[in-house]
């Protein structure tokens, strides 16, 4: 089945376009007071912990920007870190919870090492072992604001209206709608950094008063150093800012006739590979005090939805996600990335579509027989959104 786009999703070069921000910077319209708390929340987003004020026992970094500062704070690292799961058929799915999971931290502080403790081992009955990249933030406020309907709207469970293509939503414990990490997982940007402190860090607070477990029991009490919790929800809030409030990677824009000739024919052939069915080029947010926020375009490259990968691509299962079954990912910034796929483990934009399988097995085949010359202009595409 052919997809037909409104003219509306494709790219414009020439005329009257709106400034974008630098990458790293703030979103347009931001108030002098919102920018202001931008900048406080990129001091609270860098700031960096140690044993002394709560970091550990058990970690995989010291700070947001440890994993989040490449090219700049808020973007990626080289870091992949290590997440399992029980997973039973049909649908099971068991988050080892009570085992420490589902991310078992890499490191320790020299507290807990003395007792020879150097990370967070797998549990024995993990069924698999999931890596995971440090994702870009950038934009991610924008994907916050995205309405719940609007996501579900891009639902397919069945295949209806793309045979072999079925999105379909993943929910949080309490039926929300989830849309961040690499299996949706998690409904709210909030809720996200909340987590990432505690998963990542081992930083307790007033939403996680209870530091990590090692496979399931308490951290012994002499490694555990300074207040209790480690930060305020304040704190918390103040890193939510500065997320919700990064702008997106700016686009490039063609420098001559022949790179814009490139990129555009680069866009018709996204088409026509069916890659815009999953990734959605863009979507709408809601109505929103903030007008940073408020009824804006977010050109995201995803519809947010879980979508079979294939089991060459399977690991851990969250949720209504199963092993094989992965969040599309955004595609906006691509060229600011060293590393793709859900664990880094392709070295390049190319090597990762030629890896896509179940769902989008045909539409990597089809990239696989494109002509050489059809490559470079889908690529040069994905290197200018």
């Amino acid at each position: 089945m052919a997809v037909v786009l409104p003219a509306s999703l494709f790219l414009v070069w020439g005329g009257t376009t709106e400034k974008q921000p630098p990458l790293g910077d703030g979103l347009n319209d931001l108030t002098p007071y919102q920018r202001a708390r931008f900048v406080e929340g990129n001091i609270s987003f860098q700031r960096v912990f140690d044993p002394t004020n709560g970091l550990g026992p058990l970690f995989n970094g010291n700070s947001c920007a440890r994993c989040h500062g490449d090219p700049v704070v808020g973007g990626f690292s080289g870091a992949v870190e290590r997440h399992a799961t029980r997973f039973s058929e049909p649908d099971s799915c068991d988050t080892l919870l009570q085992e420490g999971g589902p991310v078992f931290d890499l490191r320790a502080t020299p507290l807990l090492q003395a007792h020879g403790i150097t990370n967070d081992p797998v549990p024995a009955d993990a069924t698999s072992v999931g890596h995971r990249s440090s994702p870009p933030l950038f934009g991610l406020g924008l994907v916050d604001a995205i309405p719940e309907a609007t996501i579900r709207a891009n639902e397919d469970p069945t295949g209806a209206r793309h045979p072999g293509i079925h999105g379909h939503a993943n929910h949080t414990i309490d039926g929300r709608l989830g849309r961040f990490g690499r299996k949706a997982d998690t409904a709210a940007l909030f809720d996200f950094i909340v987590g990432a402190y505690h998963e990542e860090m081992g930083i307790t607070s007033p939403l996680e008063p209870v530091k990590k477990t090692v496979d399931g029991k308490p951290v012994p009490p002499d490694t555990i150093l300074g207040p209790e919790p480690n930060i305020t929800t304040n704190e918390i809030g103040q890193t939510t800012t500065f997320v919700r409030f990064l702008a997106p990677p700016p686009h490039r824009t063609p420098t001559n006739y022949l790179d814009r000739a490139a990129v555009e024919r680069g866009q018709r052939l996204f088409v026509r590979l069916n890659c815009a069915v999953c990734h959605v080029p863009e979507m709408q947010t809601g109505p929103s005090y903030i007008e940073a926020l408020n009824r804006k375009t977010v050109a995201l490259y995803s519809d947010l939805l879980l979508h079979d990968m294939g089991t060459n691509l399977a690991d851990i299962c969250l949720g209504d996600a199963r092993p094989s079954e992965f969040r599309t990912e955004l595609l906006w910034g691509l060229r600011f990335r060293k590393q793709f796929l859900h664990d880094g483990s392709a070295k390049s934009v190319e090597e990762a579509i030629a890896r896509h399988g179940g769902e989008a097995q045909r539409s990597a085949d089809q990239f696989k027989g494109l002509p050489d010359s059809d490559k470079v202009a889908l690529l040069r595409f994905l290197g200018s959104i």
